[in-house]
């Protein structure tokens, strides 16, 4: 039977490894964070760490290098640094559908000296709104307290393996970490396009009850009445009008604003989607391209 000793030694072990692909990230004056070794040469961090300074250096194995930025999300607070000379080995990843609340967790950050903490996994969620505006899928939340300079530092799992990125962005001392599965998706885009393309059409809308007459034709109980058209924006250019109840985008019902968003997730930016609206009673499909949010 395992003892206390045992547990304690193999948990050190476990950090001892997995440090060798944590780095530190220094780019805050006076307040250095933490990175993971994505692949070769590249190094994923948070974005709030990176966000204000151009001169952005990477310490693995006591020796520093120049990194450059690849690409930025600030809305999941992910960025991706290039870092010519990193030897570091990559971190391996876990996935999202292996976690479960209740799993041994530790926290390693490295903005000094080397640091860990212990917990469990307290839930994951399959969706949480951020601050600025965005969805996320899967953002796990643990116990295991996050230190000043944690953030962009891996949430490990039992296997020494990266299962989230640690930020303080979505907990603000709260142990919360972007799913690497997450982290993946943004990563890929920002390799190809240095930015994540989120799909926008440039409305404002609240949810409303439809009309006994429209309930028939629509076959829905309620859509999004449409509040406000951005000038020049996707939306506009197609026609759609103040005082229009979206229904439908290219299929997916939009009885609710998070079926808007399920719709737009699955849009690509500059694809054109049919539209269905109430206008004036009566129901009308309009064709509108999909733009580009922040464009």
């Amino acid at each position: 039977m395992a003892t206390l000793k045992d547990l304690s030694n193999d948990i050190a072990a476990l950090v001892e490894k997995a440090s060798k692909s944590v780095v530190r990230v220094d780019a805050r004056r006076g307040r250095a964070g933490t990175g993971i070794v994505w692949d070769a040469g590249l190094v994923l961090t948070a974005n709030h760490v990176v966000e204000q300074e151009d001169d952005i250096q990477v310490v693995a194995d006591d020796k520093s290098a120049k990194a450059t930025l690849v690409g930025r999300d600030p809305a999941t607070d992910l960025a991706l640094l290039k870092v010519e000379g990193l030897s570091a080995p990559a971190m391996p990843r876990g996935k999202v559908d292996e976690l479960r609340p209740g799993q041994i967790v530790l926290a390693i950050g490295r903005p000094g000296s080397l640091k860990a903490t212990f917990g469990t996994i307290s839930a994951v969620s399959s969706s949480w709104r951020g601050w600025r505006g965005s969805e996320i899928e899967h953002l796990i939340q643990t116990n295991a307290p996050l230190y000043p300079g944690f953030s962009g530092g891996p949430l490990v799992d039992v296997d020494g393996r990266a299962i989230g990125m640690n930020s303080w962005v979505f907990g603000r001392g709260d142990g919360r970490a972007i799913a690497m599965d997450v982290a993946e998706r943004v990563i890929a885009s920002l390799k190809a396009d240095g930015r994540i393309r989120r799909p926008y059409l440039g409305i404002g809308t609240q949810e409303v009850a439809l009309p006994e007459p429209v309930k028939a034709k629509a076959k829905q109980d309620s859509g999004l009445l449409i509040v406000a058209v951005e000038p020049q924006s996707p939306a506009d250019k197609a026609g759609l009008m103040q005082g229009d109840t979206l229904v439908a985008l290219n299929g997916t019902t939009t009885s609710s604003l998070e079926d808007l968003y399920t719709g737009l997730r699955k849009a690509k930016v500059g694809a054109t989607q049919t539209v269905r609206v109430v206008r004036a009673g009566e129901l009308k499909e309009l064709e509108v391209t999909v733009g580009e949010a922040g464009q």
